[in-house]
């Protein structure tokens, strides 16, 4: 399966988000809850999703119904946008690497899903938008 050009940079640009020496910070958006809809890249909403930040961790209740628990994350500051990583994890369906920004009361982001054994190339890779409640 091949991937647009827009994923791949988006692989990218967390890779060096994850691998550069940028101030990462955890913790500064617990307490916000975002709403929102979520779908394979390129393809409408198939899905409604909600965002939390609690405690350091992220968690994702649509990925939470098959499994993936809540993950620790990590935020940069860059001018008026927050932008943050996390990995969530499941026994039994792999690891989801979620890629945000957070730009006043929005929330735009990119996730990976690598099926558990084959954490090379993501079985699917989605979006999700949406905003605070």
């Amino acid at each position: 399966m091949k991937y647009p050009i827009r994923a791949k940079l988006l692989i990218v640009v967390a890779a060096i988000f994850v691998f550069t020496n940028m101030s990462a910070y955890a913790g500064n958006l617990d307490g916000k809850t975002f709403s929102g809809t979520t779908g394979i890249m390129g393809k409408k909403s198939s899905e409604k999703d909600e965002i939390m930040f609690e405690n350091g961790k992220f968690t994702s209740s649509g990925c939470a119904k098959y499994g993936f628990g809540s993950g620790t994350y990590v935020t940069t500051i860059v001018g008026d946008k927050t932008h943050f990583t996390a990995d969530i994890y499941s026994e039994k369906t792999g690891r989801i690497a979620w890629v945000g920004t957070i730009s006043g009361d929005d929330l735009n982001a990119t996730y990976l899903w690598y099926k558990k054994g084959k954490d090379v190339k993501p079985k699917q890779i989605k979006w999700f938008k949406g905003a605070i409640n």
